[in-house]
C-alpha cells in the first residue's frame, strides 16, 4: 500500500509540474530596452494569438510613448507581424522599453 501512495504522490507531482511549467512560460511578456535620443528602430516579429498591445515606454518617467493595439485574427489562427525599421522620430534622451503584451511572444530589438 505504501508503495501505490508513494508512485501516486510522484504521478501527481510530475502532473503538477509538467501542467504548471507550459501555463507561467506562456504567461510571459517580450520587451527590450535602449537608450538614447533622436530616431528610435523597432525590428523584429512579434506573434498575435488572443490580441496585445505593442508599447513603447520611457522608462524614468513611465510615459507612453507609442501603442498599437493587435486584435485577435478572425479565424483565432496565431499571425505574425515584422518590424522592418520602424522608425519613432525625434525622441528626447531618455530610456525607453518596447513590450509586447501578447502571450505567445516573439523577438524585437530596438536601437538608436
Amino acid at each position: 500500500m505504501k508503495l501505490n501512495k508513494k508512485l501516486l504522490m510522484a504521478f501527481l507531482l510530475c502532473m503538477l509540474v509538467f501542467t504548471m511549467v507550459p501555463l507561467a512560460a506562456s504567461a510571459a511578456t517580450v520587451s527590450n530596452t535602449a537608450q538614447g535620443q533622436g530616431d528610435l528602430y523597432l525590428n523584429g516579429t512579434f506573434y498575435v494569438w488572443h490580441g496585445g498591445d505593442l508599447i513603447l515606454t520611457e522608462v524614468t518617467t513611465g510615459r507612453t510613448v507609442f501603442k498599437s493595439h493587435y486584435s485577435e485574427a478572425a479565424n483565432h489562427s496565431p499571425y505574425g507581424n515584422n518590424l522592418n525599421n520602424y522608425v519613432i522620430s525625434n525622441l528626447p534622451s531618455g530610456t525607453y522599453q518596447l513590450t509586447w503584451t501578447d502571450s505567445i511572444g516573439g523577438s524585437l530589438s530596438i536601437h538608436f
